[in-house]
């Protein structure tokens, strides 16, 4: 069973779990895009240690394996270790956060058409695109509306 757990990203060896997947992440999403000059690279240890977004991840015998990260209930970043990839656990991280209730955002790259359609399949719908950086990097600004109960 998958269970998701707070990451306490002030930890140094969390941190550097955290910053692992997603380096490993990033990277396989440069490829996939085709970005030479992909931002969420430059993220470092430090980054991680200060900042005040929330963390909350998956882990398999103290391994992590996905881990997401949340401004308010913007989605700031969703990324599963690559060899961990089509077994369930970003959509796991994201009926977590869709249980909270309130409505979501995240951005995502218009070419990463597997990020696309799973966040389609989790009800989030486009409402905005921009290009940005250097390569002109088209990006997708999609939201799902709150549950109304």
């Amino acid at each position: 069973m998958l269970v998701v757990e707070r990451l306490q990203q002030r930890d140094p060896s969390v941190a550097k779990g955290i910053h692992a997947v997603q380096m490993a992440a990033y990277a396989q999403e440069a490829e996939l895009i085709g970005a030479k000059h992909f931002p969420p690279l430059n993220t470092t240890l430090d980054d991680i240690l200060q900042s005040d977004e929330h963390f909350f991840g998956i882990a398999d015998e103290g391994v992590l394996l996905a881990v997401i990260s949340l401004c308010e209930m913007n989605i700031c970043s969703l990324v599963v270790a690559p060899g961990y990839q089509r077994k369930g656990l970003a959509s796991c991280l994201l009926r977590f956060v869709i249980g909270q209730g309130a409505e979501s955002t995240v951005t995502t790259a218009a070419k990463n058409k597997p990020a696309l359609t799973l966040y389609a399949a989790f009800g989030f719908a486009e409402y905005q695109r921009c290009f940005k950086g250097p390569e002109a990097l088209e990006l997708v600004f999609l939201r799902r509306e709150a549950v109304r109960t």
